[in-house]
């Protein structure tokens, strides 16, 4: 039997110490909630779920296997509505900030689940006109030190639309080297 050193932070309360087969199969049966926090014997701090897939040889979905990092893709701050469906349910947001490959919509709503496939209308400071886009839902957070919300990444998004996107990803850049240079 391996060593008891994972503990597990969801609901406002602290759970463990576990042996690694034990939060395999915690995961593996749903039981680790996608907010949740975990923190191993030897760490600094606790840290969120998807931060710990490397460690615990997992996919973000919970399955075993090699684990791909992907990089965080640059992003720019946006404000705006986005309207979230899944022509079933329907949720209006605020828009935090934005990538070629995802965005992060505010909202305190938690009624799409991870991994479900939704349909965006976002309206966005700055861009031409409103546009449309499909997402996965890839989290959401609960932690009130950040805003409540989805991350969803792009599923489907017009070429005019990302070029859109890398523009104001290009500009924000600009800014914050203009500001570091200033320092």
């Amino acid at each position: 039997m391996s060593e008891q050193v994972w503990y597990i932070y969801q609901q406002s309360q602290q759970l463990g110490p576990f042996d690694h087969s034990k939060i395999m199969q915690m995961l593996s049966t749903n039981m680790i909630s996608q907010d949740a926090y975990l923190f191993k014997v030897g760490w600094k701090d606790w840290l969120p779920l998807e931060e710990c897939h490397g460690e615990l040889g997992t996919q973000p979905d919970g399955s075993s296997g090699s684990v791909v990092r992907e990089e965080r893709a640059p992003r720019a701050t946006i404000k705006g509505r986005i309207i979230v469906h899944n022509n079933g349910q329907l949720v209006i947001g605020a828009g935090v900030n934005i990538s070629s490959s995802g965005m992060f919509v505010e909202t305190p709503d938690p009624i799409f689940k991870v991994g479900e496939t939704l349909k965006l209308t976002c309206r966005i400071d700055g861009f031409l006109k409103a546009f449309n886009a499909s997402a996965q839902v890839m989290r959401f957070n609960q932690d009130r030190k950040f805003p409540i919300g989805y991350g969803l990444k792009f599923v489907a998004l017009d070429k005019k639309v990302q070029s859109e996107i890398q523009g104001l990803i290009d500009q924000s850049n600009q800014i914050l080297q203009e500001n570091a240079l200033a320092k």
